[in-house]
């Protein structure tokens, strides 16, 4: 080779390096500059979420660090007797408040826990959508996504109307509360009896847990828009209905698709963490903004389609500039990662919280017997509509009927929601004629609901794991796959 060859092959090598290295030096500059945003923006969400100054005495402190060990601890005895760890928590919590002295959780600390609580259901529930499972199974799962929890939510809102003499609005509620099924049931079973092969051959295990979180969609955005109904000032229903129906909901839809863009743009977070602090982030703000503006239900449509634009998004691949051709189930793994902070933190704070609200010293037996009344009618409904609503898809009357009786526990949505009306009518109808008819009807949604999940959540896990095995047919002499991505939703017991 020449001299002049050899000084040639010099240059390139020293240009190969000047770029190496600067493309390093940008990618270096990229990552802080990402993360420091991540972690400005939390900053700037949590002064959001707490925005007022708290008032933090050892007492509430200890109350608190209680209420976490004792809904950790009794939740895992619950888990270990195949019972879920969320009834444990809610249980655990019954008993601080009626059983101990000077037990006493601030109310403050309670409602901010479950908006949190909400906000991190509604994420895990975007990223658990499977789209494509729903399309395959065509209009049954639609049916079972719509009419059982309308039908259930009207006939509450009709009961609690009569029983209690509630507004429709209030009534309405309660009834959409009423209306959703706890994924922190449904999934775990029926990935259970998918793993065993049973109903496989006809996907109904699948089929369950595809329209489960829609479901709880349609519950969470018929109450957000019923309460703020019920709690706006305005003189005009109409106007009323109108700003939080079809205002909110595009509000919402555009929010969460272009939060699911920002997600989806993994070119400037490349690390997992970063991705799952910005799921968490955008959650958190649009839940929190809009509830600051008034618009509940616009956070609650945001933050459901958060996760299922991105995976879209990823899926298509759209916006190809603002992605990596790479870690296509970045999705997947924020889920799994959602679901470690809601096991571990949230879920005991959440259900143990609820179950020190229900305070048994201040609540008539009568109102107590009520509110059982409502849920047995709203099951009564439900369950045949369900039956009806699983006609098709080549299902036999006995897998019609499993179907049916595994639509029916609740849980997280209700533990999640139960006492928001209580609270929102406390901060927004303090001068309202009625106050304290409005304050008693605060406190019977939440009593109503938490017996809902004491009632139903025992008899649905009963259900599947009982009729399952008797009514779906098994697929035998082969592996059984799991082909549908299923976390461990809120359960708490599955392993990720």
């Amino acid at each position: 080779m020449s001299n002049h060859e050899t000084k040639e092959t010099e240059l390139a090598e020293r240009e190969d390096t000047k770029t190496s290295v600067g493309r390093n030096s940008l990618a270096l500059n990229r990552d802080f500059l990402s993360s420091f945003s991540i972690v400005a923006g939390g900053c700037a969400i949590l002064y959001l979420i707490v925005q007022e100054n708290f008032v933090v005495s050892s007492h509430a402190v200890a109350c608190v660090a209680i209420l976490w060990i004792a809904s950790i601890g009794v939740g895992y005895l619950f888990q270990a007797v195949g019972i879920p760890p969320l009834l444990g928590s809610l249980i655990a919590g019954i008993i601080l408040q009626n059983g101990v002295d000077d037990f006493d959780l601030s109310p403050r600390f309670g409602e901010m826990v479950e908006t949190v609580g909400l906000s991190i259901i509604l994420l895990i529930s975007s990223t658990e959508i499977d789209i494509n499972a729903v399309a395959k199974a065509g209009g049954i799962s639609l049916r079972l996504t719509f009419l059982p929890g309308l039908v259930e939510a009207a006939g509450c809102a009709a009961a609690s109307h009569w029983i209690f003499g509630m507004p429709p609005a209030l009534a309405l509620s309660l009834g959409f509360i009423l209306a959703a099924v706890s994924p922190a049931i449904v999934i775990p079973g029926m990935t259970s009896l998918q793993r065993m092969g049973f109903g496989v051959e006809k996907g109904i295990p699948s089929l369950v847990m595809a329209a489960c979180a829609l479901d709880d969609i349609v519950a969470i955005t018929g109450f957000t828009i019923c309460i703020g109904i019920a709690m706006d000032n305005h003189d005009n229903l109409a106007l009323s209905a109108f700003l939080h129906g079809p205002v909110s909901i595009f509000l919402g839809v555009v929010s969460g698709c272009v939060g699911g863009a920002v997600l989806a743009a993994t070119r400037f977070c490349p690390y997992p963490w970063q991705r799952t602090a910005i799921a968490l982030e955008l959650g958190l703000l649009m839940t929190y903004g809009y509830k600051r503006a008034g618009f509940d239900g616009s956070g609650a449509v945001a933050t459901l389609l958060v996760g299922t634009v991105a995976k879209l998004i990823w899926e298509q691949k759209r916006v190809i500039e603002l992605t990596q051709c790479s870690g296509t189930e970045f999705v997947d793994k924020i889920g799994l990662d959602v679901n470690i902070v809601w096991d571990v933190v949230i879920r005991p704070l959440l259900f143990g919280g609820i179950g020190a609200a229900f305070d048994l010293s201040v609540m008539p037996k009568e109102s107590i017997f009520k509110s059982c009344a409502i849920v047995i009618i709203g099951l009564f409904i439900r369950l045949p509509t369900a039956f009806i609503s699983a006609y098709g898809h080549n299902l036999t009357t006995r897998e019609r009927l499993f179907v049916a009786s595994a639509w029916s526990p609740k849980a997280t949505v209700q533990a999640a929601l139960c006492s928001l009306p209580l609270s929102m009518i406390k901060k927004n109808l303090t001068g309202s004629s009625n106050y304290n008819e409005l304050i008693d009807w605060g406190t019977q949604i939440m009593s109503t609901s938490i017996l809902a999940i004491i009632i139903t959540a025992p008899i649905g896990l009963l259900s599947i794991q009982i009729l399952g095995p008797y009514l779906l047919s098994k697929k035998e002499c082969q592996e059984i796959e799991n082909t549908t991505r299923c976390s461990s939703f809120l359960s708490s017991g599955e392993n990720k």
